[in-house]
């Protein structure tokens, strides 16, 4: 697939068509990485989002769902 650049202010910017953006799985912020003379875009997933709430609700030794301690 082919794009152009962009001129936005002082910099340069490409245009992700929409089926990329999903495909990817694109958000607001993205890693840009630089390898070998390649533009490498990668989307950022926060796997751990909420836990921490989830240990403030329940205490820092608790999980959800645990009434008993866990026996190894």
């Amino acid at each position: 697939m082919r794009i152009k650049l962009t001129k936005i202010g002082n910099s340069w910017g490409i245009r992700l068509p929409k089926n990329v953006i999903n495909e990817c799985e694109f958000k607001n912020e993205l890693n840009l990485s630089v390898e070998q003379k390649r533009v490498i875009l990668t989307a950022i997933h926060q796997e751990r989002a909420g836990w921490r709430e989830k240990i403030a609700e329940n205490g820092e030794n608790k999980c959800a769902g645990c009434e008993e301690e866990w026996q190894w």
